[in-house]
C-alpha cells in the first residue's frame, strides 16, 4: 500500500543500471533510506539535490528490503538555494553533517520542522551579490544542530576543542540565530570555528565525521 510523504533529501548512492538509493529524513520515520527505479528515464535525478524538499508515495517492502519511494513533487521550489553556487555549498556541507551525525530511524518531527524552516531561511537570505547575508549560516546552523542532537556547546565544553577560535567561540556564545548572521568574520576564522564545532560533535558521537565538502566551503567563504 501507498503513502505519501515529505522528504528532506540528505544524499544518494548509485543502485545497478537506473537507480538510486535516497538518503533522507523524514518527518514520520526520521532518518530513511528508499529505493527509487527508472532514473535517468521516467525520473529526474534533479530530484534529489542535497536539501531539496521533496514529497513521495512510499511503498514499504515486504521483503526487509528496502521501501521504495516514487511519484516525485517538488514541495518547496527553494530557487535561490538552487542558483547560487554559494547556498549551493552549504547545502551540500550541511547535509553531510547531518547524515553522518543523525541516527537511523529516530522520529523527531520536532527537529524536522526545525531543519525545514532552516533550509526555507537559507533560501530567502540575500542573493549571490550579497552572500555576506548568508556566510556566517552554516556556522548558525552547526552551532543549533549541537543543540538539538543534545551537545549544547558552551565555551567552556569547547575550550579543548578551540584551537585559534577561542575568541571568536566566546563571542558567539548566547547569540541568537539571526545574530550570528551578522557577526563579521573572516573565511580563516569561519573554518576555524566550523572545525571546532565538528571536533566538538566527533567527541560527543564517538566517530569520526570526515566532512568531504568541508575544504570546498572554506574555499568559497
Amino acid at each position: 500500500m501507498k503513502h505519501p510523504c515529505e522528504l528532506i533529501v540528505l544524499h544518494t548512492t548509485k543502485y545497478g543500471e537506473n537507480a538510486l538509493v535516497i538518503h533522507t529524513l523524514c518527518r514520520e520515520m526520521g532518518k530513511k533510506s528508499f529505493l527509487v527505479r527508472g532514473v535517468g528515464k521516467k525520473v529526474s535525478p534533479a530530484w534529489f539535490l542535497q536539501l531539496n524538499i521533496i514529497d513521495a508515495d512510499i511503498v514499504q517492502s515486504e521483503k526487509g528490503s528496502l521501501d521504495v519511494a516514487s511519484h516525485f513533487s517538488q514541495k518547496e521550489p527553494l530557487t535561490s538555494l538552487r542558483e547560487s553556487p554559494g547556498k549551493n555549498c552549504i547545502a551540500l556541507f550541511l547535509s553531510e553533517v547531518l547524515l553522518k551525525t543523525l541516527q537511523e530511524g529516530e522520529v523527531d518531527a520536532e527537529f524536522y520542522a526545525w531543519l525545514r524552516s532552516r533550509i526555507l531561511l537559507l533560501d530567502r537570505l540575500g542573493t549571490e551579490d550579497d552572500a555576506v547575508s548568508y556566510a556566517n549560516f552554516h556556522i548558525a546552523l552547526l552551532k543549533e544542530l549541537c543543540e538539538k542532537v543534545g551537545y549544547q556547546a558552551s565555551q567552556q565544553d569547547l575550550l579543548v576543542f578551540s584551537d585559534d577560535s577561542l575568541t571568536d567561540l566566546e563571542k558567539l556564545e548566547g547569540l541568537s540565530f539571526e545574530q550570528m548572521l551578522l557577526v563579521p568574520l573572516t573565511g580563516r576564522r569561519r573554518d576555524q570555528i566550523i572545525r571546532s564545532y565538528l571536533k566538538y560533535l566527533e567527541y560527543h558521537l564517538d566517530t569520526p565525521l570526515h566532512i568531504q565538502s568541508l575544504d570546498v566551503l572554506a574555499a568559497l567563504f
